[in-house]
């Protein structure tokens, strides 16, 4: 399927971008410019610059044009949550691209890693995870571990399955520092045993049994954690 006009013009910018043809300062082509020299409408340019805007590679004033801020993306994608909400848009933002999918059966490694009964079973949703209609690259790994006991199985392979149904449960989250696997390594284009960090969530029922637990690796460079503390310490 080929991308979108404005991904494509804004994957052609972010390499010119990092190829240094523009440089931090430099201005970029007007958005008239930019419509005639690939017949484009302007409403296309404009949805290619702000995916630029939104990773925090150009700057854009009235009257001044458009200039570049930095030489490459901002780091990554904030994934630690702390309201609902945000949890949602999370959810909603992101997809996995090209799903891996299959059943598999807790071993010892995998019983500690996502902290359920050793030879439960669990249906399991796999891959690189990007933001929707951003060009920008895969910003990390997702494993969606879900109960086999459960009709999600059934409700993904007739799209009935919306994540959004877990994000109204009870949801504990935590940050561990790890390395980056093979398989991780070859899917997301860095190196092996790179430094990692990964979120963990865990999405429990009323009637406190866990549900399914999610788990995002993030290598170094596409991650990061943001948060405000006011005067009175409460958080902003």
């Amino acid at each position: 399927m080929t991308d979108p006009q404005h991904v494509i013009l804004a994957q052609e910018l972010i390499a010119r971008i990092k190829a240094g043809e523009f440089r931090v300062g430099d201005k970029l082509p007007t958005e008239l410019e930019l419509c005639e020299s690939r017949s484009l409408a302007r409403g296309t340019v404009r949805q290619a610059l702000k995916h630029l805007e939104d990773a925090g590679l150009i700057s854009r004033r009235r009257g001044a044009g458009t200039t570049v801020a930095a030489p490459a993306p901002a780091d990554g994608y904030e994934a630690f949550v702390s309201t609902r909400a945000e949890m949602l848009a999370f959810v909603q933002r992101t997809r996995i691209r090209d799903p891996i999918t299959n059943i598999v059966a807790a071993d010892d490694h995998l019983a500690r890693r996502i902290g359920v009964p050793p030879d439960s079973e669990w249906y399991c949703v796999s891959g690189v995870r990007e933001l929707l209609g951003s060009p920008i690259e895969p910003f990390c790994w997702s494993e969606l571990y879900l109960r086999a006991d459960l009709p999600y199985r059934r409700m993904l392979l007739t799209g009935r399955f919306d994540m959004a149904n877990l994000v109204r449960q009870r949801i504990s989250q935590e940050v561990v520092a790890d390395t980056v696997s093979a398989a991780v390594s070859s899917a997301l284009g860095v190196e092996k045993g790179s430094a990692a960090l990964v979120v963990v969530h865990r999405y429990f029922s009323s009637g406190d049994a866990m549900d399914a637990v999610a788990i995002h690796t993030h290598p170094a460079g596409r991650y990061r954690v943001a948060t405000s503390v006011g005067s009175s310490g409460d958080r902003l």
